[in-house]
């Protein structure tokens, strides 16, 4: 029995090794973490008398942030923010995210979807009141209307209209209709009332923007065209992806740098949630009829937050 005993005990004393050699789990890995500084604009800067903020994060080879990323000030090294981020320059925010005033104070908290903020995302001032937000909507671009010539006209068979849109915006509501010159046009009114929804803060951002699509679809109804135009067109933030456009006769070979490609949808109505920080957007039109001449008629509404 003593020596069933000693026998076990030799054993585990000598399986101690064996387990603390034991590699961890991958999914436990991560790549050493670096530290980036940022001047008081949030612009990298390897100058000392320029930093503002300071952040920590782990990153693979190829410069890609994995895991939570912790901003500091600098030089207090007081925690500035905490969460995870899906991309930098604009940092586009994701999950559950935190931030602190210099004071200590929380300044934000509240769940990120692709840099979108969700319901229960609240901000306070640095006395600690609670910052309230509602949300207003502003003419981002007025009915504006122009001329396409035929594709094997002498003239340009396309327009690129450049849409500036009001820092605080979540989202838009686009209406382009593009027409045959022998169709009647149409015009509608951006300046609808939306008191009702927005009054509410409660209301989530892409509900009013669909309640905004429903009305201007409404104004609208009974307005279709006989004939189906052929057209070509895309919504996007790159001014790159733009010129391509001018440049390539109404192409843009890089569709994943646009929010909407189509072509023959003469006419849409449809709300569009905007990352974080989006300040133009490029509505590219091309007219893919032969011999006709087309009309293109567009309006761009922002929703744009409003806090007090």
């Amino acid at each position: 029995m003593v020596k069933r005993y000693i026998l076990h005990v030799l054993i585990f004393i000598i399986s101690i090794p064996a387990l603390a050699q034991r590699p961890k789990p991958a999914a436990l890995s991560l790549p050493p973490a670096d530290t980036i500084y940022f001047d008081r604009d949030w612009t990298r800067t390897q100058t000392l008398e320029e930093v503002a903020y300071a952040r920590i994060a782990h990153r693979t080879p190829d410069g890609k942030i994995v895991g939570t990323v912790r901003d500091y000030f600098y030089p207090s090294w007081k925690k500035q923010g905490e969460g995870k981020l899906l991309s930098e320059s604009p940092d586009v925010l994701s999950g559950l995210c935190t931030g602190w005033n210099e004071n200590g104070k929380m300044s934000f908290h509240g769940t990120f979807v692709n840099g979108q903020r969700q319901a229960d995302f609240q901000s306070w001032r640095e006395d600690g009141r609670e910052i309230k937000c509602g949300y207003v909507t502003q003419d981002a671009l007025p009915l504006s209307k122009a001329t396409l010539h035929c594709s094997t006209c002498m003239y340009l068979s396309r327009k690129v209209f450049e849409v500036d849109v009001p820092a605080g915006t979540v989202g838009i509501v686009y209406k382009l209709d593009v027409r045959d010159e022998d169709e009647q046009s149409i015009s509608w009114s951006t300046a609808l009332s939306l008191a009702g929804s927005l009054s509410n803060p409660g209301t989530a951002p892409m509900a009013i923007l669909s309640m905004f699509t429903s009305s201007l679809n409404k104004q609208t109804a009974g307005s279709q065209t006989t004939k189906t135009t052929k057209c070509r067109w895309y919504i996007t933030a790159d001014a790159e992806a733009a010129q391509q456009f001018y440049d390539t006769k109404g192409f843009i070979t890089k569709p994943s740098v646009c929010y909407r490609v189509e072509e023959n949808t003469p006419t849409e109505t449809a709300p569009l949630a905007l990352p974080a920080g989006t300040r133009r957007l490029f509505v590219c039109v091309n007219n893919d009829n032969i011999r006709t001449d087309a009309t293109a008629t567009l309006s761009v509404t922002a929703l744009v937050q409003a806090c007090n």
